[in-house]
């Protein structure tokens, strides 16, 4: 059956085009960078502000990645994409480091480009600006195709309306992932009478349940492993799959095992097995990879034991994104875990209910594992005990006071990258923790605390940076944006003074090298260090400097207080312990 379509009047083509995006029904924000290609888009922006102020509302944000950064973050606490708008070919080139990260994470969003003016005076909108002729791309979409899951440049205004709604349904769609659209100013003011929305343009394609029988097999393996652990990445991008997991793990008695780019498992839960995936892994007869792209490196079976079967739960459980991925599966299962893992526990309570298992045989691997727990829960108190009064601060001590003035209002955004925060902190609330995208473009975290505050007004939402990450995320112009709208969130930045990432990589390859041994790592060095609190305060947040250690957790509940009080950012920049000393 055809969709029906209603008829809205409209002036142009820019009109036309948020009219569709307004028919989506999800898109609050347009973080703007605006240019010469947008004329007709902020004509259209002012009228339909002046009819509805709840109408969508435009966000400055002077620097491209940031605003991606921005979208991501919004997207990452409500599940619903938002819209960048870039200016022609050098926007879109300040912003693919956003969309890289966006990709690699599944984060769908819009972005859109203007294009350059295709005409020289034949149509309104055509190149008026010197810049317009050395500005013009060939194939713009080529810039970013290698990293959106869609891209278009829209050549007419008949069909806007099956354009925006197919950009929406295929970001949307799983494996979701951004999409590119570029706008030629001459279509944007193009005179219209009117445009045809769609009555339903944002129905994407259903989620995907795992094959039954797969989900069958997957049941009995685990229930005859003697020795199985669970290892997850991305599982807690969904936060209900986070009780799903838990459930499996407790039938079962299974460890859980997380690489921390989301909260997928309770860090405070007995079954918790940390972040260590080689530890367990060596010693387990059967590992459940769940949302997992990298389980551990490199990939081979040599640090496994022989008999081990290795079982793949994703949407794409050969993650066909990534050119080369060489990871073992004995079985390979297509399926969102959000609506697969239910089923699997309820075939496995089945199976239980008809004796499958012994309870003593689960009971006593719970015991052990419990005990496990425990102990790695005391070794980590006794690490952060032996480094609280230390001097620079230790990053360590930074991660335990945030964690301690943390509650369940709070989102931690994560971009420390080598302070291993997340392994510090308990957390057990789904949805309170997202850390640096997989594809490592730094530069994401401030921007995209930023948006998840813009999607969770009510939150208490904390970007946790390193020093080379802040210097990345543009940081002026994020707090420019936190300023102009009134965004309170917490920076904290682990000034460190180094690139540590790039030194540990020159460590492992050459541990006895020249650079180990002369304390030199050219390229890594970021001293003098700048006084980031000032970059903080030329935008009105309040921003302090914290060197004893003694003094960080009263620093962290004034800032805090700041946030949440005075509705104000504030940044912390902690000087921590140097890897070059």
């Amino acid at each position: 059956m055809a969709d029906k379509q209603a008829s809205v009047p409209v002036s142009n083509g820019a009109e036309a085009f948020l009219e569709q995006v307004r028919a989506l029904g999800v898109v609050r924000y347009l973080f703007a960078n605006t240019g010469t290609d947008h004329g007709p888009i902020i004509e259209a922006l002012a009228k339909s502000a002046k009819e509805d102020p709840k109408d969508i509302q435009p966000i400055v944000v002077p620097h491209e990645m940031a605003a991606v950064s921005m979208a991501h973050g919004y997207y990452n606490v409500t599940e619903k994409p938002q819209m960048v708008l870039v200016h022609t070919l050098p926007g879109t080139a300040n912003a693919l480091g956003g969309l890289i990260n966006a990709q690699s994470s599944n984060v769908p969003l819009f972005l859109v480009a203007g294009r350059t003016p295709i005409t020289e005076g034949e149509l309104r909108g055509g190149k008026s600006q010197n810049i317009h002729w050395r500005q013009e791309s060939r194939d713009q979409g080529s810039l970013v195709r290698e990293f959106v899951k869609w891209d278009y440049e829209v050549r007419t205004n008949q069909n806007l309306a099956t354009v925006v709604s197919r950009a929406f349904k295929i970001a949307m769609s799983e494996p979701r992932g951004p999409v590119y659209l570029t706008l030629p100013r001459e279509w944007l003011c193009e005179s219209l009478e009117s445009t045809q929305r769609p009555s339903n343009p944002a129905a994407a394609a259903t989620k995907t349940q795992a094959d039954q029988g797969a989900l069958e097999k997957i049941a009995d393996w685990l229930i005859a492993a003697e020795n199985p652990l669970i290892a997850t990445k991305y599982l807690g991008r969904n936060p209900q799959a986070v009780s799903y997991l838990v459930q499996l793990a407790e039938l079962l008695s299974i460890p859980v095992m997380q690489q921390p780019n989301y909260l997928n498992f309770p860090t405070d839960h007995p079954l918790y097995a940390g972040t260590e995936t080689v530890k367990h892994a060596k010693n387990a007869d059967l590992l459940f990879f769940i949302d997992i792209d990298v389980p551990w490196e490199p990939p081979s079976r040599s640090i496994l034991r022989s008999d081990v079967k290795i079982i793949h739960l994703e949407r794409d459980p050969l993650f066909t994104s990534i050119p080369g991925w060489g990871f073992p599966a004995d079985l390979a299962v297509a399926g969102c875990s959000e609506i697969s893992l239910p089923v699997l526990i309820s075939i496995i309570k089945r199976k239980l209910e008809a004796g499958a298992t012994s309870r003593a045989k689960l009971d006593g691997r719970r015991k052990k594992i419990e005990a496990e727990h425990q102990e790695m829960m005391r070794e980590l108190a006794a690490r952060i005990a032996a480094v609280q009064n230390q001097k620079p601060i230790s990053p360590l001590w930074v991660s335990k006071c945030i964690g301690d003035v943390m509650d369940d209002r709070t989102i931690l955004v994560n971009e420390t990258v080598t302070s291993r925060l997340a392994e510090v902190i308990r957390l057990n609330r789904p949805g309170s923790l997202f850390s640096t995208p997989p594809a490592g473009h730094l530069g994401w975290g401030v921007g995209a605390a930023i948006g998840a505050k813009l999607g969770a007004p009510d939150a208490t939402v904390i970007a946790a940076e390193g020093d080379g990450s802040y210097i990345f995320s543009a940081p002026t112009a994020c707090h420019f944006t936190a300023q102009k709208y009134r965004i309170p969130f917490l920076t904290v930045v682990y000034n460190n003074q180094a690139w540590n990432a790039s030194i540990n990589a020159a460590r492992g390859l050459y541990p006895e090298g020249v650079a180990q041994k002369t304390r030199n790592f050219p390229g890594c060095d970021l001293t003098p260090s700048p006084q980031f609190e000032l970059t903080a305060q030329a935008c009105g947040a309040y921003a302090a400097r914290v060197e004893e250690p003694e003094e960080l957790p009263e620093a962290l509940k004034r800032a805090l207080k700041v946030v949440n009080e005075e509705q104000r950012q504030a940044l912390l920049n902690v000087i921590c312990k140097s890897p070059l000393e």
